[in-house]
């Protein structure tokens, strides 16, 4: 509707204008260095709306052939970033595919030209520290803000790596004291707390963890059984692990019974002779979910004879997972306990037919 009223407005104004342009077509005359050009008005708009339009035209093909941005002239400038956009492509593929040295040497090549500067510094970086050069790894992060946390990440984790973890838990516990906070940091404090040996201190945050969310749900399920059997292995004593210990009770309610604190609990319980005890914790906590990610641990419970309720949890659940190779892992475990060697070792047979990753 609009451009049809414009068609009309246009029209008219041609019906009005044309017999005056017509009529009246003026007379322009031009003296420029001795020549004399002379010509109407209309054709002097006309000339002039065609000088434009070619100047606009020149200029546009300029600017394709010499590849121009923005009106200036710099053609290796064009050529520097084309390079560095080809030089992060291979980067980024050479990361993907793990190769560390050449995936630092085209990031920092990236880094000469283009945006992302600091996404590909950080890149660059951890491909270097990847690839052992940790000096270089260093200079890369070194223009990144103090306050990043991918700056902050990096040089924690390198000092893990390196073997310095009393370091790197003394600066991650500050960071962890000014929030908000990364939750990777938060996840990297407790991996150096557990290389460091400070088990306690594991405890204290593995209840921030929990009530903070360092990690996601099903992730954080996954998470305790790295955290609470290994802990409670070392802080149990000949008389096993007592529980009203402070550290112990800080801990949510929902950790303390959970599945991998059992775990850790029974493994106490059964290495201070009480095998029974360790035995009903261990068919009262575990889930049929929880069997894998608790086998590890499991397998180091010595509890003897005291098997026959656990064995028959595990063979009510092989009824309706009879192709769970972990049931037939714990089944040989549970036999070995007993002095069934033939037994285990059928089981075993059945579980690596299962699961062949398991040893």
């Amino acid at each position: 509707m609009i451009k049809a009223i414009l068609l009309i407005v246009v029209l008219a104004l041609a019906m009005f204008l044309g017999p005056v342009v017509t009529n009246n077509p003026g007379y322009i005359k031009l003296v420029l260095a001795g020549y004399v050009i002379e010509m109407t008005a209309l054709g002097f708009g006309i000339v002039l709306t065609v000088v434009l339009v070619a100047i606009v035209l020149m200029v546009k093909l300029l600017k394709h052939l010499l590849r121009i941005q923005h009106g200036s002239f710099n053609f290796f400038r064009s050529r520097r970033q084309k390079k560095a956009q080809q030089a992060f492509a291979n980067g980024l593929n050479a990361y993907a595919r793990r190769q560390w040295p050449k995936a630092a040497s085209e990031l920092q090549q990236a880094l000469q030209a283009g945006g992302f500067n600091g996404e590909k510094r950080f890149l660059a970086a951890y491909a270097a520290f990847y690839a052992g050069e940790y000096q270089q790894a260093k200079t890369l992060i070194a223009d990144l803000a103090e306050d990043d946390p991918n700056r902050q990440y990096l040089e924690a984790d390198m000092l893990l790596h390196q073997g310095h973890t009393r370091q790197a838990v003394v600066i991650l516990e500050a960071l962890l004291q000014h929030p908000p906070f990364d939750a990777a940091l938060g996840q990297l404090y407790l991996r150096a707390l557990q290389q460091a040996g400070l088990w306690q201190q594991v405890l204290t945050a593995a209840g921030r963890a929990a009530t903070e969310h360092w990690f996601d749900k099903n992730s954080w399920r996954l998470q305790r059984f790295a955290i609470y059997p290994q802990a409670l292995r070392h802080l149990a004593g000949e008389a096993g692990f007592e529980q009203q210990q402070d550290f112990w009770q800080v801990l949510p309610a929902k950790e303390r019974k959970s599945a991998a604190a059992a775990v850790g609990l029974a493994w106490a319980e059964a290495n201070a002779g009480q095998p029974d005890a360790a035995e009903k914790r261990l068919v009262a906590a575990l889930s049929l979910a929880d069997v894998a990610p608790a086998w590890p641990h499991l397998r180091q419970i010595q509890l003897g004879r005291s098997v026959l309720r656990l064995r028959k949890q595990i063979q009510h659940w092989l009824r309706d997972n009879p192709s769970n190779g972990y049931l037939y892992a714990v089944l040989a475990y549970l036999a070995e306990q007993e002095g069934e060697p033939q037994q285990a070792q059928q089981a075993w047979q059945k579980a690596r037919q299962y699961q062949p990753e398991l040893r």
